[in-house]
This record gives C-alpha cells, structure tokens and sequence, in this order.
C-alpha cells in the first residue's frame, strides 16, 4: 500500500460504482505501542444507494453488526484487482468494522445566535461536509486565519466598543459561510460522483481542482 502513496489514496470501481478511500494512521516509526512494528490504517468502502446495486432489487442498506459489514465490503470488493482487493480480503474475521453516517450542512447567515459577537461556530460545527474532497480540514484552519483577522485588531484596540465586537464576528461569518457553503455542495457532489463512475471527468469536484485561499 505505501508502493500506491505513503500517506493515503482513493479510488472508484467502474464496474459496480463503489469507492475506496485508504490511509495510513500510524507507522512503526510514529507509535508509541509495544509492538512498534505495527501500522494503523483506515480502509473505507462505500457504495451507491440504489436499486440493483450488486443484482440487488432493493438498495444495499448498512448491515447491523461488525461481522456482517465485513462480509459486505469483501462482496463490494471480491473482483477488485490487486493490492486493494487483497487488503480487504485479507482483514480478519475479528475486524471491527464501523458505519459512517454521511450527513452535511451547508451554512446560510442567520442559522445561528452570535450573541452581539459573542460566540460563533467555526470548523465542522459551522459547515459539516463530505470526505469526498478532503477539504473539511481545511476550512476549519482557515476559519481560525480569518477570525483572527477580523477579531485581531479589535481585540487589541484600548477603545473598542460592544458594536466593534459584533461588527467583527458579523463580517467573519459573512466571509465564512460564502466560502464554506460553495465547498459543502462541491463535496457533497463529489460524494454523488464518487459512486457513479460515467460522471468522473476534469469537472467533477470529486477530482477538481480546489480553489486556493490567500488568507489561509
């Protein structure tokens, strides 16, 4: 799996519309367990919700425990090629394999309280995503650069008033919710497109570029 990328790597099957998404959590140089030579890895595999989906007539739901999930994803995956079908067949029967719930929210001004300026939200509390574009993260970062940008300068003047506050918290959350609610839906796309492989081109935000922020 390092040989495909050292830190993580995804991909789509033509042939059912499934999706793979793994990553390296720990390594044997970065752990502090007993066993050192060990290696923590996330393997996610999701698939569409839909009628006839692996010559089902009904759509697949997520199977209730552990054991059955695991059966699943080695079904999804049984006519992959090599190494990604063989680092979910080869994952023992004692795997403990966790649901997603796939949920998002595209913010909008005025769907929170800011208490004149008070309190706000920031990161996935404000503008909960997809994983499909991996740019959850990234936002909360630059929510922080640009909180501190508007907040910065008047949190240090000796003069401010109550107003300034809101007046700052007000123009972050403007900045914020125009940026993030574009980036919600485009992840929320590449999740749709993720698991329909005829829509996967240069356009797609599954594979698009992401738009680069000056502030962040």
């Amino acid at each position: 799996m390092q040989e495909c990328d050292p830190f993580f790597f995804q991909g789509c099957d033509p042939a059912t519309d499934s999706f793979m998404f793994f990553s390296f959590q720990d390594t044997p140089a970065n752990n502090d367990r007993d066993n050192q030579d060990t290696y923590d890895c996330q393997v996610i595999v999701s698939w569409p919700y839909r009628a006839e989906f692996l010559g089902r007539s009904e759509p697949t739901e997520t199977p209730a425990t552990s054991e059955e999930r695991l059966r699943l994803m080695k079904e999804i995956t049984r006519d992959w090629a090599s190494p990604f079908r063989d680092v979910v067949q080869d994952m023992p029967s004692t795997s403990t394999v966790q649901a997603i719930r796939l949920e998002d929210w595209p913010p909008e001004e005025g769907s929170w309280e800011n208490f004149d300026g008070r309190a706000t939200l920031v990161g996935d509390a404000a503008h909960a995503m997809t994983m499909y574009r991996g740019e959850a993260a990234n936002h909360g970062i630059t929510d922080v650069a640009r909180w501190l940008d508007f907040h910065l300068p008047v949190l240090k003047s000796k003069e401010r008033s109550g107003g300034d506050l809101k007046g700052a918290c007000d123009a972050y959350e403007r900045e914020m919710i125009a940026r993030t609610h574009l980036a919600v839906l485009a992840s929320r796309q590449a999740c749709l497109d993720a698991h329909d492989h005829e829509r996967v081109n240069e356009r797609s935000p599954l594979v698009s570029k992401r738009a680069p922020i000056a502030t962040a």
